[in-house]
């Protein structure tokens, strides 16, 4: 009987290795679900690539857990093939922009990656580095002349938010607070890490440029773990060199790509230019306003070719290149909407210029896609598994979108879930005070001794407050938590509504005097007060268990296996972080992986698979 055992598992661990591609290396396949593979490259890649949420120090159940995830993709691809979505446009316009992403990284890699070293110091420095978290005050601009004009400001002595509040940057923050981040290394830009780990507390740096906005760091605490050992570091090196890697691959691609581009010229009429993009600002309602109803808007789609503007336009030539091939407007619009090419859509002049820089990408990007097809790199191995990777993906999200857009929620199952989740929504205390912030203690004193008389204090507050945000409303500050406002906020906490407080002196030397409006006790939030956050975590939680349901139906649909002896033996690294492509930097190396931690169902299909598997190699 062992014997028999023995045997399916060698054909089943056989037919693995020969499955993917006879005339390439072969490679284990780690689950299969129906017809559709797991292959190893890809669960390693996808598992180092994309972070994990609920990262244990156990290895195994990582993996597991991962399996879980991706094995669950694999379903979903199959139910998708057998609808024959992968026959859908949207599907072949992605899979072909994919294969192409994996030519270019192929090129890149032939020609340069094989080159780059990585030395020990690199490597130490980067271990210091990922062993202290930073916490950052962060000023953003769209150009370089502001960025320097606002360091120069805070060389002469200004505060970040004095200099926020002059040059009225990062609008979407309240006026008298500036962003503040926490910084791990290996999470953000190399040249963002590079200033802020060169800084020491307090300092502020120079501006500092990427992806065409420019930031200014003030390093306001550094938290570093002091008890570094030599075993620490050996187990964490080959992820840090990994990550270091990475990095210097991406920059040498730049370069790479400049001595490309040398010998390829593109040319875009401004007619054409300026019809294309008045039909998107049409198709998304991009204004010259700031505030705009579509701000966070930040992808074109196929969409955008149903534009009256647009429509009679598509077979038109919008870009043509030296070599005599040319893109029309609807192959333009299709690579852009495919493209990891993020678009600005809170101005016109800001989404003309973001689009200006999309046209040059994509001129890079189809050039390198070119250059590797005619090298016969589409036909490696490389390339067939992440096409097949990224399609799998695609096919399984729209798999997912389609479970979940079935799904509703009715008032009362809001109420059901309120009242069942009512301490997640537990809000902290909170003040409303009429204050009245100025610079020194004798005039505070003379405003105090005014509202005692009788006075006016919203004339008083018109006249004499300095507080950014209750300035238009007459020093009436709205609600808020003690700890927002510091010394101001402590002392209103004990005091009885419509107590009126003697001067308090600030944490920056300013006087408040104020009056309590109201005192919310700390607890529960009210349902009216968070019902859209509440409807939104109930659909949520709807949403999964319809996922979950959907799931362990296609368990007893499609045969599902698991080669658990390539599974037990798979060495990973536990990056835990978001590596990004190395030609663009808003695009993922690997599609990211989707927890599962909320289908209880097929967590029990796939935890008894595991078992089943086991059992059998033993």
């Amino acid at each position: 009987m062992k014997l028999r055992t023995s045997l399916k598992f060698l054909a089943f661990l056989i037919f693995g290795v020969l499955f993917f591609c006879a005339e390439e290396p072969p490679e284990p396949i780690i689950a299969k679900a129906g017809k559709t593979t797991l292959p190893y490259s890809e669960f390693r890649y996808r598992y180092e690539m994309t972070p994990h949420i609920m990262l244990t120090k156990d290895k195994k159940r990582n993996k597991e857990r991962v399996l879980m995830s991706l094995l669950s993709e694999k379903i979903l691809v199959e139910e998708a093939l057998k609808r024959k979505m992968d026959r859908d446009e949207k599907y072949r316009t992605f899979v072909e922009q994919m294969k192409k992403e994996a030519i270019v990284e192929k090129l890149f890699d032939e020609e340069i990656a094989s080159k780059i070293e990585v030395s020990e110091a690199e490597i130490k420095k980067g271990y210091i580095r990922s062993q202290s978290k930073l916490t950052l005050e962060v000023l953003t601009f769209d150009d370089a002349q502001r960025a320097q004009l606002a360091k120069a400001m805070i060389d002469s002595g200004k505060t970040l938010t004095e200099v926020k509040q002059a040059l009225e940057t990062d609008m979407f923050i309240s006026a008298d607070s500036v962003l503040t981040l926490e910084m791990e290394w290996g999470q953000s830009h190399p040249k963002l890490e590079d200033a802020a780990y060169s800084l020491k507390p307090f300092q502020v740096s120079d501006p500092v440029s990427v992806d065409g906005k420019y930031y200014i760091l003030k390093l306001v605490n550094r938290k570093a773990n002091i008890l570094l050992t030599d075993s620490d570091y050996y187990n964490k090196k080959p992820s840090i060199r990994k990550t270091i890697l990475e990095r210097k691959k991406t920059e040498k691609f730049n370069e790479f790509m400049r001595d490309l581009m040398k010998k390829r010229t593109v040319r875009v009429s401004r007619e054409i230019f300026n019809l294309v993009t008045s039909g998107l600002e049409k198709a998304y309602g991009i204004q010259d306003s700031m505030q705009q109803k579509n701000q966070k808007q930040r992808d074109i789609t196929p969409a955008a070719l149903r534009q009256p503007e647009l429509a009679d336009h598509l077979k038109d030539t919008f870009a043509r290149f030296n070599d005599g091939s040319t893109w029309t407007v609807e192959e333009f619009i299709k690579k852009l909407s495919v493209g990891p090419y993020h678009t600005d859509f809170s101005s016109r002049e800001k989404f003309r210029r973001s689009l200006r820089r999309a046209v040059k990408r994509m001129t890079e990007f189809e050039t390198m896609a070119k250059k590797g097809k005619s090298l016969g790199l589409d036909k490696t191995y490389y390339v067939k598994y992440q096409t097949k990777m990224w399609g799998d993906a695609f096919l399984a999200r729209r798999m997912r979108n389609m479970v979940v857009d079935t799904v509703s929620i009715s008032s009362n199952e809001i109420k059901k879930y309120y009242e069942k989740h009512k301490n997640k929504y537990k809000q902290p205390a909170l003040i409303n005070l009429h204050e009245i912030l100025v610079d020194n203690r004798s005039l505070a004193n003379k405003i105090y001794h005014q509202i005692l008389q009788g006075a006016d204090m919203k004339e008083l507050a018109r006249k004499y407050n300095k507080r950014q945000i209750s300035i238009k409303s007459a020093g009436i500050t709205g609600y808020f938590t003690p700890k927002a406002f510091g010394k101001v906020g402590e002392a209103a906490m004990k005091l009885k509504i419509g107590d009126i407080s003697k001067p308090v002196k600030t944490e920056k030397g300013q006087y408040s005097v104020f009056k309590v409006l109201d005192k919310k006790e700390a607890g529960p939030a009210p349902l009216q007060n968070v019902w859209n956050e509440a409807r939104e975590d109930a659909l949520t939680e709807k949403r999964w268990a319809a996922v979950d349901d959907y799931l362990a139906s296609l368990g007893k649909k499609y045969k599902l296996e698991i080669n658990t002896s390539v599974l037990d033996t798979l060495t990973t690294y536990d990056l835990n972080m978001l590596v990004l492509k190395r030609h663009y930097a808003n695009r993922s190396a690997a599609p990211v992986v989707t927890p599962m931690l909320q289908t209880p169902n097929w967590q029990r299909i796939t935890e008894n698979l595991l078992k089943k598997m086991r059992n059998k190699t033993k």
